[in-house]
This record gives structure tokens, C-alpha cells and sequence, in this order.
């Protein structure tokens, strides 16, 4: 059976540079969106930190191959080293099937685009659930079985947000490594700047089982198992996929230069887990009423539908609990069950 859940949440992120985009001299920019919202019958922009989903993905795919090789599941050497090529290329997908990608094959019922992405699925549990694409002849795409989006202020702390450039150095004066000679300027300090923000950001997850080890580009085995795959390997990746979830939720390993700009707060003000037979997502988090939104919804639209929730203020969910954690191991607990 197919399970889908669908996270959203609101969390205190303090002094954070989770997701640096460019470097300008010694400058280091945090990355910014625009963000527009209505006041009095008038649009406003605002110019906000936010983190990428492609920062989100990768923390998440990282956790994701561990887990898979937990299971004694097949994971590519590039992906089980945080290095997410995906098979963009004949050199890649050669490492990550140990063949040759086909050219003309002239095996019975097949194609080269289905040899291709059977090849890829078996034998890389991340790329199955992460997609990827063959950019080579024939091209060869697989969709994510995750989404996700950027992270950004929550309406109500777009006017208090702001991003604050703080001074560092690197010093090293005194010692042997800095070299004065004759006509030469010492150069044993060095001076940069990197962008800090904090804020309530919004934090968006879906997880679609449904197409797990199964075609998706090639139209004639659309929705089969791939060959070389069983029944048990498709239920051994659903459950990796939604104990990394677990793991990304509860540790929150987001972001970049984390060895130095942890952030200062990190805690879920609210989340809520919605876990689903069919497609439901629940709604943005960007406006506080979002828990009450996705009971009215759900009210509405369900498959069997149980939403998780926590607050720190009212909780708004079919089941509340008194900390983060608890809300999201009972919620990816209830999933499992109905793998």
C-alpha cells in the first residue's frame, strides 16, 4: 500500500547562515528572496534570508543513503559519499551500473530509455527516490518522490527580519607561516564578513511512495516493478525514506558552515505531519492558521488521513503532543504501518 505524508512547520532558526550563496571579495552573502504579501489593500515587498530546496534535498538525500545501506540496500558510490551527480552522463551512469549505458539494444520487449532507467533505479536506492536525469542520447528523467521548497520568514516576522553582516579574521602574525622578507607586506591577518540572519522560517515536506522502485519514463511499463527489484526491496526503501525523514525533522541538519554558524535556537514552534493513503498536502505554513486549515481540509478531502500535530501555542490536529520529537515519531511510526 502507498503512504504519503506531507509535513508542514514553522521553526526558530537564531543567528543562523544556513544557505551562503556567493562570496564578493571578503564579503559573504546569505541568499535572499522576495517575498509579497497584501496590507490594507496594498502589495508589499520584502526582500528576505531564505534557504534553497536543493539545500533541504541534500541534507535529506545524505540521510537517505545511510539509511538505505542500513537496510543492505543498493546505494551508488557517488550517492553514499553526499555527491549527487545522479547519472547525469555515460561516465556517471557507468559508475553507478557497472555497464554500458545502450545505444540500440536489441533485447526482446525493451528499449534503450527502459534498460536505462531499470539499470539506474536497481542499483542506486537515492536515485530511485531522488530522480535524476540521463542529460545523453536517449534522454532519461525520473521525477523526485520527495518536494520540497524554499524556507522562508513567516508572515508575521517579515517586518522584524533583518540580515546583519558580522566581522571576522583569521590571524596568524608571530608564527613562521607569515613570511617577512625585503620588500614584502606582512599578510598574517585576513578580515571577512558573512551575512547572519534569525527568524520563524516556513518548512515544507512531501513524501509520495507510490512510484518506489517502479517505472515512471517509460510509458509501456508505466507504474510496473522494475525488474531485478522485489516487493521486499520497494518496502525496505519506503521505510528508509521515511526514517530519514525522521532523522531530517528531529536533528535538522540544514545548511551550510554549520561547524561555525550553528544556529543559536533551533526548535520547531509548530509542525504538522499528515499522513495519508492517497495525495494530501497540507496547507502553507507562511500563515499561522495553517494547522486549522488542514483539519477544514481534510474535513473535506481525506484517504484516510490522520494529522500529527505540536504548538507551542494552540495545536491544531487530529493527535497533539507535548514536544516536536513525540509528534514526529508517532506520525512517521503511523506511516510505516501502512507500508
Amino acid at each position: 500500500m502507498m503512504v504519503y505524508v506531507s509535513v508542514r512547520g514553522r521553526i526558530w532558526l537564531q543567528a543562523e547562515a544556513a544557505n551562503m550563496v556567493e562570496s564578493v571579495g571578503n564579503y559573504v552573502k546569505h541568499r535572499r528572496v522576495p517575498v509579497i504579501v497584501k496590507e490594507g489593500g496594498n502589495y508589499i515587498t520584502f526582500f528576505v534570508p531564505s534557504i534553497s530546496g536543493e539545500s533541504i534535498a541534500h541534507a535529506y538525500q545524505a540521510i537517505l543513503a545511510e539509511e538505505l545501506k542500513k537496510l543492505n540496500e543498493k546505494v551508488c558510490p557517488l550517492c553514499e559519499k553526499g555527491i549527487f551527480l545522479k547519472s547525469t552522463n555515460a561516465e556517471v551512469y557507468k559508475l553507478v551500473t557497472k555497464s554500458e549505458p545502450p545505444e540500440k539494444t536489441k533485447k526482446e520487449h525493451t528499449t534503450p530509455e527502459k534498460e536505462i532507467e531499470e539499470k539506474i533505479v536497481v542499483n542506486c536506492g537515492v536515485e530511485d527516490l531522488g530522480g535524476f536525469l540521463y542529460a545523453e542520447k536517449p534522454n532519461v528523467k525520473r521525477t523526485s518522490s520527495f518536494f520540497t521548497g524554499y524556507m522562508i520568514p513567516v508572515k508575521e516576522a517579515l517586518k522584524a527580519v533583518s540580515i546583519d553582516p558580522q566581522l571576522h579574521s583569521r590571524y596568524a602574525l608571530g608564527t613562521k607561516f607569515v613570511a617577512v622578507g625585503e620588500g614584502e607586506r606582512a599578510a598574517g591577518q585576513m578580515i571577512y564578513y558573512v551575512e547572519v540572519s534569525s527568524a520563524v522560517f516556513t518548512f515544507a515536506f512531501d513524501l509520495d511512495t507510490r512510484f518506489i522502485g517502479k517505472h515512471t519514463f517509460h510509458m509501456d511499463s508505466y507504474g510496473k516493478i522494475v525488474e531485478g527489484l522485489t516487493q521486499n526491496n520497494i518496502k525496505n526503501r519506503a521505510t528508509a525514506a521515511l526514517n530519514a525523514l525522521q532523522r531530517l525533522l528531529v536533528e535538522f541538519p540544514i545548511g551550510a558552515k554549520r561547524t561555525r554558524f550553528n544556529p543559536a535556537d533551533l526548535r520547531w514552534e509548530s509542525i504538522a505531519i499528515a499522513v495519508s493513503n492517497d495525495v494530501f498536502t497540507l496547507p502553507s505554513s507562511f500563515t499561522q492558521d495553517y494547522m486549522l486549515r488542514g483539519l477544514q481540509k481534510k474535513a473535506k478531502v481525506s484517504f484516510n488521513t490522520m494529522i500529527f500535530g505540536y504548538s507551542e501555542e494552540e495545536c491544531k490536529a487530529d493527535k497533539c503532543y507535548t514536544t516536536p520529537e513525540e509528534a514526529i515519531i508517532e506520525a512517521l511510526k503511523e506511516a510505516k504501518g501502512r507500508i
